[in-house]
């Protein structure tokens, strides 16, 4: 207690002192009276001079001038003397914390745009790496502590929609791998009222923050790349209002909305915006090379998205439904390979509306097999199913339930939209192409895939578009009249796409019936005799087209007197009209009853005849599917190889020749009196297979008339 109280008189007394030579050295008068009446104190002070020292630097420092000074390194003149270099800085905007997790407090936009009129006197060098140093600091804090640091995320997403292009770019791409790294890959709700108002810990108020925060930046991240993605050059071709900068921004927001749609985000929080920034890029095919860059980029990542799709569904439902809606407002004005970005659709391949279950009656239980519960147990197991439900919702889970739901409502959209392109497409054939009429072939190569799950109720409406679309095409090229005062230009062979469009409806109308006749829902029967005359009757001029067994993959030179000098790229990827001939003969005689003697009889004399045109490999195997049709109908077949016993005599074989007066007719051709006399020719082909198949053909049929 002794030491404490002799402490703080000696520091009574030297704080006396202290305050006597302040009032002397401000008056300008130190006399040596005054050091003679304070000798007690001053001895005093000598004692304790560590401690006076101590009190001096205890004590605060004031600088003339109120603005914030730093002190530099020291500098030495040319005298030799040592200067101190203290330069003044002003103090940067903190960054606002938000209050709220939803309503932010907006930063205005002349911020970003002062500060860099602050940095007009740096070159654009130093400008654009402090630009980044900026944007690599803020993106790092983000990534080292997202929930202290969100703030930073708003500055980061405010520069993005800054004027200054490089800004923008740089911003821009910066929140692309900043949003992955933060975003979950599942949905953030909303905060409900009742939630808003209860009392929750720290870190749970924290974490809510923050979350809603995220989808908050997200939101207008996006929605400002949708804004950006209205801008391209095809579309902006005649307006000279749009700058450079404004194309630019809009080919990089649309790459950076793929960039979104290929990660984990195609899971997160408003995703159908995402997939309409990409689809919107999809209306109109570019020729200009950035454009169709982007083009063929969108078109890559929604069919990666429907390929990975499978086991979901719900990402397949967003993009089907987008593009249906999209197609029908441009009137299908589009590419007919946004319509192939249908075939890769594999959510549907595993399903079978035939076999719905809510159509099964539900089984009841006997009353003995039922396990009697109290009303407790049973209150019990209603909570129980409850709990389990909310599980399964915040875990977002898909169940077989809703994934069946998604393939029938995309079935369904699918199906509506192919039957609304060939209605359309059929009635422009006579008054010229359409834009309905390009996307006739790959809307029926869909069909072809896609068409056997329709429903009965749509398979009449299918079948008589079909039976239009091809009867029109041959009525086009049927011979008019030949009179030479008549100028009629029908008539002539038929190109490659029309070809390949009748194929493919006799292919898709086989398919879609005979899906509905193996499940036993055919109510009636159904007439294709006009598909199968159709098919006898192009085969003609399919044995003389170029292009029977090439595809668009197929490595060959230009026509030199085409009009184009690009090759047309087929809309079917993987099937040559070679195939489709055999698919469609396979339908006729081996999937259905439409196959007959008659009808067997004059598809192999046609046969033959068209395969002395057809090149080596569709050759063969037209060899071999009339080796199977023989082994099908045995005898009934072989007499076509034997001139002078099995024939009619009754009339002559029609070749089968256009005439004006008379068409090519499959039931009138008399085929019994037709001969194989393209065997001698055969017999002489360049290629060996071909010589060994047509006399393994004619030996089998010899062999068969000497037993008997």
């Amino acid at each position: 207690m002794g030491k404490r109280k002799n402490s703080s008189k000696d520091l009574e007394k030297r704080k006396k002192a202290k305050q006597h030579q302040d009032s002397q050295l401000s008056t300008g008068l130190f006399s040596s009276n005054v050091q003679d009446s304070d000798d007690e104190s001053a001895n005093d002070m000598d004692n304790d001079w560590e401690n006076e020292e101590q009190d001096y630097e205890l004590k605060p420092r004031k600088l003339a001038s109120s603005a914030n000074l730093v002190e530099g390194l020291p500098i030495k003149t040319s005298e030799g003397k040592i200067e101190r270099v203290v330069r003044e800085v002003k103090e940067e905007p903190e960054p606002v914390e938000e209050s709220e997790p939803v309503e932010e407090p907006e930063q205005p936009e002349e911020t970003i745009e002062e500060e860099e009129d602050e940095d007009a006197h740096l070159s654009p060098r130093e400008r654009l790496i402090k630009i980044k140093e900026e944007i690599a600091d803020l993106a790092s804090k983000l990534i080292e502590d997202p929930e202290e640091n969100i703030a930073c995320l708003t500055r980061l997403r405010k520069m993005s929609e800054s004027h200054n292009i490089v800004t923008s770019q740089l911003a821009i791409m910066a929140l692309i791998p900043v949003f992955k790294s933060l975003a979950p890959s599942y949905k953030i709700r909303p905060l409900t009222d009742t939630e808003k108002r209860e009392k929750v810990s720290k870190e749970v108020a924290r974490l809510r923050q923050y979350e809603q925060s995220l989808v908050s930046n997200y939101t207008q991240y996006v929605n400002n790349l949708a804004k950006m993605a209205r801008f391209s050059y095809s579309n902006s071709a005649n307006n000279k209002k749009i700058t450079p900068e404004q194309l630019k921004k809009g080919s990089l927001a649309t790459k950076a909305a793929c960039e979104l749609c290929s990660s984990s985000l195609r899971h997160f929080n408003y995703r159908a915006e995402i997939f309409s920034i990409v689809i919107r890029r999809l209306n109109k095919k570019p020729t200009n090379e950035d454009d169709l860059a982007v083009f063929t980029k969108s078109l890559r990542v929604l069919e990666s998205l429907l390929k990975e799709d499978e086991e979901n569904g719900d990402i397949t439902f967003d993009i089907v439904k987008l593009m249906c809606k999209s197609i029908r407002d441009k009137k299908f004005r589009v590419d007919e390979s946004v319509i192939n970005v249908f075939l890769s659709l594999s959510l549907l391949e595993d399903y079978d509306p035939n076999h719905n279950k809510d159509d099964q009656p539900k089984k009841k239980l006997k009353k003995k097999d039922r396990v009697h519960l109290s009303k407790k147990e049973r209150k019990a197991r209603k909570e129980r199913k409850e709990i389990e439900e909310e599980m399964r919702v915040a875990e977002q889970a898909i169940t077989v339930e809703q994934r069946e739901k998604y393939q029938a409502e995309v079935l369904k959209m699918l199906l509506m939209l192919y039957l609304e392109i060939l209605k359309a497409g059929s009635h422009t054939l006579e008054s010229g192409r359409n834009d309905a009429t390009l996307l006739m072939a790959p809307v029926l190569e869909g069909l072809s895939r896609f068409g056997q799950m329709a429903n009965f109720d749509l398979l009449g409406d299918f079948l008589e578009v079909l039976r239009e679309i091809m009867s029109d095409i041959i009525e086009e090229h049927n011979l008019g009249s030949f009179d030479t005062d008549i100028d009629d230009e029908s008539g002539g062979m038929y190109d490659g796409r029309q070809i390949r469009t009748i194929l493919l409806c006799i292919a898709t109308s086989f398919s879609l019936l005979l899906n509905h006749g193996a499940t036993g829902k055919l109510p009636i029967a159904v007439d294709l005799s006009k598909f199968v005359s159709s098919l006898y009757l192009i085969l003609a001029d399919l044995a003389n087209d170029c292009d029977l067994e090439f595809s668009h993959k197929t490595l060959r030179l230009a026509d030199p007197i085409a009009l184009s000098a690009v090759p047309e790229k087929p809309s079917v990827n993987v099937s040559t009209k070679a195939e489709l001939l055999l698919r469609c003969l396979d339908f006729i005689f081996f999937r259905s009853k439409n196959g007959s003697v008659p009808r067997a009889a004059a598809f192999t004399k046609r046969l033959y005849i068209a395969a002395l045109q057809t090149p080596e490999k569709t050759t063969l195997a037209t060899l071999k599917f009339i080796g199977k049709l023989v082994s099908r109908y045995d005898e009934s077949l072989k007499g076509l190889w034997n001139s002078e016993e099995r024939i009619n005599g009754e009339g002559t074989y029609a070749l089968g020749i256009e005439r004006p007066d008379r068409e090519v007719e499959l039931e009138r051709c008399n085929e019994g009196a037709a001969t194989l006399w393209e065997n001698v020719l055969l017999d002489k082909h360049y290629c060996p297979m071909v010589r060994e198949g047509s006399r393994s053909l004619m030996n089998n049929s010899k062999s068969s008339a000497g037993n008997r």
